[in-house]
């Protein structure tokens, strides 16, 4: 008899996985060098029964907490706090007529948690909040009345790629616009058009 996450289960066989990650770098004449030793989580496959009257209603928790990622603690032959339910597959044949045969997979975890988290609903932190402004938005440069043409004066450093963003439009649609300009010799107070 064991309990996972409070349900009563039948567990006929648990199988912990205790294992690590090794890195290895090859040398020339002698045995790959290890510099780190890395701890992955446990793992345990318990395998066993679910019977009685509420024999589906347990499996139906089981498999819902494992899609919702719900932390379980599991108490049989070994502890287990905090798992997680990796896999469950069940059996349902003529030999267990009220329940089902199943295994299933747990896992160790830890959840990290925001640090900030607590202060998201803060009334106090609220009131310290700047009201959201336009400022530092992208302000694009007035059109002028539809069917006229908008020019622009190039001032000192500006380049047509520099100059499209405050139009609403992109360097290669200015150059169509102004066929007989050369992008790289573009002169202060030249107009170009730009719309």
């Amino acid at each position: 008899m064991a309990m996972l996450g409070g349900h009563q289960i039948h567990v006929t066989s648990e199988v912990p996985h205790h294992s690590v990650n090794i890195t290895q770098y090859p040398v020339e004449d002698d045995i790959s060098l290890t510099d780190n030793v890395e701890r992955l989580p446990t793992a345990m496959t318990i395998t066993g029964k679910i019977l009685g009257p509420n024999a589906a209603n347990i499996r139906e928790k089981l498999v819902l907490a494992m899609m919702n990622g719900q932390q379980l603690d599991y108490i049989g032959r070994n502890a287990f706090r905090k798992v997680l339910i990796a896999d469950i597959q069940t059996e349902h044949d003529f030999e267990v007529a009220n329940g089902c045969r199943f295994t299933a997979t747990l896992q160790q975890v830890r959840i990290a948690k925001p640090s900030y988290a607590p202060f998201l609903n803060d009334p106090v932190m609220m009131a310290q909040v700047k009201p959201t402004t336009s400022a530092g938005q992208q302000q694009l440069a007035n059109k002028p009345a539809a069917g006229s043409p908008q020019m622009h004066t190039i001032r000192r450093g500006e380049t047509l790629y520099s100059i499209a963003p405050k139009y609403g439009t992109t360097w290669q649609a200015i150059l169509k616009l102004n066929p007989g300009i050369d992008p790289k010799k573009l002169q202060i107070g030249q107009k170009v058009r730009v719309a």
